[in-house]
């Protein structure tokens, strides 16, 4: 069954109004000047695409010339492109796929400590919950037979410890932060921290909800906040409750990691309607990791992979006629592949920027997109234990996390091994960290000597558990195995999973999700997509980024296999009255050329 939903989420609907008012302004202001009076378009006044409903010449079939393309990065959506392209059986199409690391998978990667059962961890991806959203990356799963189990987002008896203090249900404040207790939050905000986040997202969420285009209007107008702007200020016009530093300090403390509160204030809300659901969602995780998934989609391909192929420039012959005008240089070799008519560019903004790019003519926002986006940071810390000490000593039995104000800030609980012996050696996610977390706990990381990283998470996890269990019993249990890793430190990466901050989504995410260079030039990945920071975003971004791509060639009858075989992308607007003609249209032009509509 294709991965295709019925209502548009809320964010898709961002994504596509968005999309439409740069576009819109931008044509503006390539058109020449009127003859008579103003011809302003507007976002819902956009010129419809002419090539729709019947007026497409074929282009497919045994005329279709050779063309060869080079996807470059071998992470999730480099092989979905691949996979893509495979089933699409376009005659007489290649592709080339390069990778800069020595592995394929990006950051779906999973360590395994020896070949026995259950003994890894996920370093990237793993947990996704089962909400319509996510519905391409399920649908990935029926396709490569992943061996799905629950995955517990949340646990039995797990613990909570700030300020020293453990969470207490008889107490209104149990972490005596308060002032009545001696500390500097509020006292009616201690105890109602999901409440207030609730009123702050609230009426924004409801107008979204009753008129899409008005609630929209409004969350624009406080899209250059900040979530802990927002909450200072008491909302753009200050009617709302003012918090003070302490009470958002708070806040940030018990929602998320340390100073998270920076995102943008718009972003907050709509991933909180994208998950504001009357249920609870089922959350899945794959028993044998997430690399098994990057294995099952290796596999398939009819074209291998080249590792250890980091890709040095981009660039495009302007003047030539031919089709496959594009190159890519690899550091490791002389001279260019030439001969491609389109480049898939999958690595992180990070890794892009490095890379000459110069003859692309990029339009200066996605410059300024891969030179500013913000990417959050992540750092996880897994250590082998000779038995599963959380659920003997701690009757932790059902997965979970655990959440402090220690520098570990987030202990996970596997969920695929609590049917396991438990006597048997066991591996836990001692430290699972974010933004300034993740920085702090990174600089112990790949260090000469690790020593002291692993005693901080061993001594951490016993103030954690102190209730059950003594440091000493934990560290005599400690195997000596372990294994610690940053995003930001792997040069293939340089960051965990983009995060924008305040304006930036509204203004950079329109740039990026658009073709350039003659259009044949693609930043694809989850930065460019609605859903960043998910897997499903860069399977989003990967597919329109094939759409545009077939649009650029007119192969239309590709087009209909590949909503037939892989379904629609909620924020790519197809059809006549769609944008995808309007990207396409504006990645063909050179600097200084106009439009006419």
């Amino acid at each position: 069954m294709s991965p295709t939903t019925t209502d548009l989420s809320f964010k898709a609907r961002w994504a596509q109004r968005l999309v439409r008012e740069k576009l819109c302004a931008e044509i503006n202001a390539l058109q020449p000047p009127p003859k008579s009076g103003p011809l302003q378009l507007t976002p819902d006044t956009l010129p419809p695409d002419q090539n729709y409903e019947g007026n497409q010449t074929t282009g497919d079939g045994d005329y279709t010339p050779p063309r060869k393309v080079c996807i470059i990065g071998a992470g999730i959506a480099g092989l979905y492109i691949a996979m893509i392209l495979d089933s699409l059986k376009v005659p007489h199409l290649t592709y080339d796929i390069l990778e800069a690391n020595s592995r394929v998978g990006g950051r779906v990667y999973t360590h395994s400590f020896s070949d026995n059962l259950h003994d890894y961890y996920d370093i990237g991806a793993m947990r996704f919950p089962k909400i319509p959203i996510m519905d391409r990356t399920f649908d990935l799963f029926d396709r490569t037979k992943m061996p799905l189990i629950p995955y517990y987002l949340s646990g039995l008896n797990t613990v909570d410890l700030f300020n020293d203090h453990f969470s207490n249900e008889s107490s209104s404040d149990p972490h005596r932060v308060s002032i009545a207790n001696g500390g500097s939050v509020p006292n009616d905000v201690v105890d109602n921290v999901s409440k207030i986040l609730d009123e702050a997202f609230g009426p924004y969420k409801r107008m979204l909800a009753s008129d899409f285009d008005k609630g929209f209007a409004e969350l624009m107008k406080v899209d250059n906040f900040s979530t802990r702007e927002f909450l200072k200020r008491g909302g753009p016009d200050g009617n709302q409750t003012q918090y003070d530093f302490f009470s958002i300090q708070w806040m940030e403390t018990k929602n998320t990691s340390t100073n998270l509160f920076d995102q943008a204030f718009s972003e907050s809300v709509i991933d909180s309607l994208d998950f504001d659901y009357p249920d609870p969602p089922e959350w899945y995780c794959i028993e044998g990791g997430s690399s098994l998934l990057i294995n099952a989609m290796n596999q398939r391909l009819e074209s291998s992979v080249e590792i250890g192929k980091r890709v040095e420039s981009i660039s495009i012959d302007h003047d030539s006629i031919e089709d496959g005008n594009m190159s890519v240089k690899c550091a490791d070799e002389t001279a260019p592949r030439s001969g491609y008519c389109t480049v898939f560019a999958t690595p992180t903004l990070g890794c892009l920027g490095r890379m000459d790019l110069q003859s692309l003519e990029l339009h200066p926002s996605q410059k300024d997109a891969i030179r500013s986006l913000h990417y959050d940071d992540s750092v996880k810390v897994a250590l082998q234990f000779s038995y599963p000490w959380w659920i003997v000593d701690c009757g932790i039995t059902a997965g979970g996390v655990a959440s402090t104000d220690l520098p570990l800030r987030t202990c996970v609980y596997p969920s695929y091994n609590l049917q396991d012996a438990k006597d048997k050696p066991a591996v836990l996610l001692a430290s699972y960290t974010w933004a300034q977390d993740a920085n702090r706990m990174g600089s112990l990381v790949n260090n000469i000597n690790e020593d002291e990283l692993v005693e901080l998470v061993l001594r951490n996890l016993a103030r954690l558990h102190a209730q059950h269990i003594t440091y000493d019993r934990i560290k005599s249990s400690f195997t000596g195995i372990y294994n610690a890793y940053s995003w930001s430190h792997d040069p293939t990466t340089a960051g965990a999973f983009a995060l924008f901050g305040p304006g930036q989504f509204s203004n950079l995410y329109p740039y990026l999700s658009r073709p350039a260079a003659d259009s044949k030039f693609h930043i694809v990945g989850e930065a460019a997509s609605n859903h960043h920071a998910w897997v499903v975003g860069a399977l989003d971004s990967a597919y329109a980024a094939v759409y545009r791509f077939l649009y650029r060639f007119e192969l239309w009858d590709a087009i209909e296999t590949l909503e037939k075989e892989w379904g629609k992308v909620e924020e790519l607007e197809c059809g006549k009255y769609g944008t995808v003609h309007l990207q396409v249209m504006l990645g063909l032009l050179r600097k200084g050329e106009q439009v006419r509509v």
